[in-house]
């Protein structure tokens, strides 16, 4: 549960990713969203975050990963998956990638023939703060930071990236899907790469 109303959170978190607005612009309208419903001193803090240098760090890591490791053509879904693993002894956020066919009719086609089970997490020093912020204290935000901004952030970065990446995120795919979520719950379908570059979604989760 959050103190904000998680349907409206939503509606906003699509707007803002499904425009042009910056990843820093968006993240910070998010996180006025947010605050009123819970005034906290720690959503300054969370306006703070070094938002572009993790950007850079996170184009990086895809480049790298897709570099090493190239899904087939038949990954033509690929899914950003919001965790929380145990890191040096305390536990943290951070994001994942694996991909399959994409089947916007089928709620399990990523369960099935699977790439990317053995890459890299993203390490990601946004998502490490909002998790570090938002449980670092008895009284802190709690789930009314993670849940809203790690979502937003991740799905802000993964559309970032591939509008810079472009081609090279399609590889030789017809399209790749993009969709952004934890993986034990919510998730967001951004759009597809495909040769004329990203299109967004009509859908808030298929690609329609």
């Amino acid at each position: 549960m959050t103190s904000y109303n998680a349907a409206e959170f939503f509606r906003e978190l699509e707007r803002v990713v499904k425009s042009d607005l910056s990843v820093s612009d968006a993240f910070q309208r998010i996180i006025r969203f947010c605050a009123p419903a819970r005034p906290h001193p720690d959503w300054a803090a969370l306006e703070a975050l070094d938002v572009e240098g993790d950007l850079r760090h996170l184009q990086a890591w895809l480049e790298t990963l897709l570099r090493t490791s190239p899904p087939p053509a038949s990954v033509t879904g690929l899914w950003f998956g919001l965790f929380n693993p145990m890191v040096k002894d305390r536990v943290t956020a951070d994001l994942h990638l694996i991909g399959a066919t994409y089947d916007g009719t089928a709620l399990d086609w990523l369960f099935r023939e699977r790439w990317g089970r053995d890459t890299p997490d993203a390490a990601s020093s946004v998502l490490e703060a909002i998790y570090q912020i938002a449980y670092g204290r008895d009284d802190g935000l709690g789930n009314d930071a993670e849940y809203a901004l790690a979502l937003a952030y991740a799905a802000l970065a993964v559309r970032h990236v591939a509008r810079l990446m472009g081609s090279r995120l399609l590889g030789e795919a017809v399209q790749r899907v993009l969709l952004v979520g934890f993986d034990s719950g919510d998730f967001l379908c951004i759009g597809a790469v495909r040769k004329e570059g990203l299109v967004f979604s009509r859908g808030r989760e298929v690609m329609t």
